[in-house]
């Protein structure tokens, strides 16, 4: 049954918000790391604030704070999954250029617009893998990313990461249309919460920089990171998995072009001609849906 487009619309334009909130969140922590902030201060600062957020909005709008019984065991999985895209992702960049990291990274919304439909038993979708494959091609000529360096463990990192969101995206979809949203957000961020006590208490400690200004990036980091997390669930479920994931190529695209405007860092033809691309991709993947 075909979903209405309204809602489809809906979630596609809040898959596009999630990915320019997640690029927010990619602004705000160069500010950190810069300020002396560790990459793992920064995942456990952003995972606890997702937990305290929405402790609030559960606690506010009166939600149940527990999901069902038997929603337990898939939650722990996504919760794992998140984990290891937060966790790898970041360590990618520790054995590889970051732009090599993050093209690997957005190999997952090809992997979800091919793998989604076979779990459902059914064929992929031309247009949407198609679109899929177009938005990859931008990002490639986009991020010009540096084969010189290669290291398997910083790709085999970024690959990890790329597989766990896109067990995420597949995941997630039955959770958010079956319960509560927000259960279902607080649920996984309270997981992810114990987790990130667990290794500070095993570490000793996280390192926080110590420049309000840095501190309030920090801040920014949490608000952009909740609402991107929110956005992205809402758009699995009003727009589906594949359509979802592809809107998220988006992300890099727009972090550029925000270096570009706040940063004032140099925007090349390569990247301009790749962002093309990837608003072609964007556009024909909302082709599937007619």
């Amino acid at each position: 049954m075909t979903r209405p487009m309204s809602v489809a619309a809906a979630g596609r334009f809040a898959a596009l918000a999630s990915a320019t909130s997640f690029a927010g969140v990619s602004m705000f922590a160069g500010f950190v790391y810069s300020a002396g902030a560790t990459p793992a201060s920064v995942i456990a600062a952003r995972l606890l604030f997702g937990l305290f957020a929405t402790f609030a909005v559960v606690a506010y709008l009166r939600r149940p704070w527990m999901v069902p019984a038997r929603e337990w065991r898939p939650t722990v999985v996504i919760a794992c999954a998140w984990l290891t895209v937060n966790v790898c992702y970041m360590a990618s960049f520790y054995y590889i250029p970051v732009s090599l990291a993050v093209l690997i990274f957005f190999t997952f919304p090809v992997q979800v617009a091919l793998i989604g439909p076979l779990l459902a038993r059914r064929r992929p979708e031309p247009v949407t893998l198609g679109a899929a494959l177009i938005a990859f091609a931008g990002l490639a000529l986009a991020l010009g990313p540096d084969l010189g360096e290669l290291d398997w463990r910083g790709c085999a990192l970024a690959l990890a990461a790329a597989v766990a969101l896109m067990t995420t995206f597949l995941m997630s979809r039955r959770r958010v249309v079956d319960q509560d949203m927000f259960t279902f957000s607080f649920n996984l961020h309270l997981l992810c919460g114990v987790a990130v006590v667990a290794y500070v208490g095993w570490t000793g400690g996280i390192a926080l920089p110590g420049a309000p200004v840095a501190m309030a990036a920090l801040f920014g980091v949490g608000v952009f990171y909740i609402l991107a997390v929110c956005l992205q669930f809402f758009a699995i479920r009003s727009a589906g998995a594949p359509q979802s994931s592809i809107m998220f190529n988006a992300e890099p695209v727009f972090t550029v072009l925000g270096a570009a405007l706040v940063l004032g860092e140099n925007l090349g033809m390569g990247q301009v001609a790749g962002a093309v691309l990837v608003i072609i991709g964007v556009l024909l993947s909302t082709r599937a849906q007619s």
